[in-house]
């Protein structure tokens, strides 16, 4: 399973709501190795036999919008899906699901028209579809993404959106790959849930039953970027950012960052002063508790069509995984 293949993949894909390809493509590369079910609110993806153990969890979702206005001069108004920085939507190519898949592009004003250094809302902004028919097209509620595909940086970076968090699934699943090849005296669980963007929705029912004794959820995290505190980023390329919290299972970090070490994987640890704003809020809530760990990406331009990242970190993570999973079975 080529890595570099797989994030692009499952970043062109698209995911909002229950609509999307995303699905389909994780599906692809984990049909080989793991036993899978869905609903609406996840992808379950299943290696070994016995009893679960241990889950490990990334997102599917990515950042929208969805249609509030349709015009007769083919234009459309809309509102967000999960917190997008409306600074950069003019001029942002997007695709409508409608009917069918239409593409349009936000409105922007020239500078020579400006006036003053406003910064744009969703009430201000809108898009132009070019089709003054789009009435018999698209209509209110109908999702809108992003229209952006993945581009090769150097030195291992990719730029794309929905990187938050198809890098995480990519990490999961690649993780997954290498799992299936180990004696697994247990069931390790893969999930998918929809629904993050907008609360932590699909974590909290997809975990209910899902009957492991601890959970490690993969996420992104904010990446080191001109004019915001080191203290609040990690270096891309600097490898898995362990997450440390109050709501976060101590057993569990210690863990991975004791194996990080035995194992020669590049992490810095990532201090969180109360919730984690990730699916593990909610799943170390489930049921009577499920001690819960988080390991996070490091990411540039987060919520955004460019999100930024080193590949090196991906890999970083999955390795993590398996590893931790490794010495699981040996504590069995």
């Amino acid at each position: 399973m080529n890595l570099t293949e797989l994030i692009t993949e499952l970043a062109t894909a698209d995911g909002i709501g229950h609509i999307g390809t995303v699905r389909e493509v994780a599906k692809k590369y984990l049909s080989p190795f793991a036993k899978i079910t869905e609903n609406e609110n996840y992808l379950l993806a299943e290696i070994g036999e016995g009893e679960p153990l241990l889950m490990l969890e990334a997102h599917m979702d990515e950042v929208g919008m969805i249609v509030t206005e349709v015009y007769d001069d083919g234009f459309l108004s809309v509102t967000n899906v999960g917190s997008i920085d409306a600074r950069f939507l003019p001029s942002q190519g997007v695709k409508i699901y409608g009917k069918e898949v239409v593409k349009g592009v936000f409105t922007s004003v020239p500078p020579h028209l400006k006036k003053g250094d406003t910064t744009p809302d969703f009430d201000l902004c809108q898009i132009d579809t070019g089709n003054k028919n789009i009435g018999k097209i698209v209509s209110k509620g109908d999702f809108v993404l992003f229209d952006a595909k993945p581009v090769s940086l150097l030195n291992n970076r990719i730029s794309s959106k929905a990187l938050d968090n198809r890098s995480g699934m990519a990490a999961v699943i690649k993780a997954g790959e290498k799992i299936s090849q180990m004696k697994l005296p247990f069931k390790v669980i893969l999930l998918f849930p929809t629904g993050e963007e907008l609360g932590l929705r699909g974590a909290r029912v997809a975990a209910y039953n899902s009957g492991v004794k601890k959970s490690i959820v993969v996420d992104v995290s904010f990446g080191d970027c001109p004019d915001v505190s080191p203290s609040k980023t990690a270096k891309l390329g600097s490898g898995a950012m362990i997450g440390v919290s109050p709501v976060l299972s101590r057993d569990i970090y210690k863990k991975l960052e004791s194996v990080a070490k035995e194992n020669n994987i590049p992490y810095t640890l990532e201090v969180m002063g109360g919730t984690t704003s990730t699916d593990a809020d909610v799943i170390s809530l489930n049921q009577s508790g499920i001690p819960t760990g988080l390991v996070s990406i490091p990411l540039r331009n987060m919520h955004t069509p460019c999100e930024v990242l080193d590949e090196k970190d991906v890999a970083a993570v999955s390795t993590l995984l398996a590893a931790y999973v490794e010495g699981e079975i040996t504590n069995e």
